[in-house]
């Protein structure tokens, strides 16, 4: 299977580079889970990479999948800001991640409506993209 690096929340990664050969690990490792069990079409995922966001039902599943992997979507759907903030802590100060939460706060639907609108909102307010494994 074709190897993907998305960004994500967060995430949400803006170079490969810049992480840890574990945290590559871990994406591939999510990646390949979460296009196994929602059947996503990878090219979709990967135009996702880029900031360009098709509205697919399944896309929203993958997204939502791996926001759970990483902690920041609990199973009711909820986005988890403790856990953002935590992840992002090196990069942002408290008022930027702030800002951007306030921004991209849920106004309800299902799980993965709400990890794909979360995740399309920072991609479009965040300065940066940075890891979020």
């Amino acid at each position: 299977m074709k190897q993907f690096v998305i960004v994500v929340a967060l995430c949400v990664i803006v170079s490969v580079q810049a992480i840890t050969d574990e945290q590559k690990a871990k994406v591939k490792e999510y990646q390949t889970a979460c296009v196994a069990s929602t059947g996503v079409d990878p090219k979709l995922v990967e135009e996702g990479e880029k900031g360009n966001f098709i509205t697919d039902a399944k896309l929203r599943e993958f997204i939502s999948c791996f926001l759970k992997k990483t902690g920041i979507q609990d199973e009711a759907g909820e986005i988890q800001a403790s856990v953002i903030k935590q992840k992002l802590a090196n990069d942002y100060t408290e008022a930027e991640i702030d800002a951007v939460l306030a921004k991209c706060k849920s106004s309800g639907g299902t799980p993965a409506e709400v990890a794909a609108a979360f995740y399309k909102c920072y991609w479009a307010n965040a300065s940066k993209h940075v890891p979020l494994v």
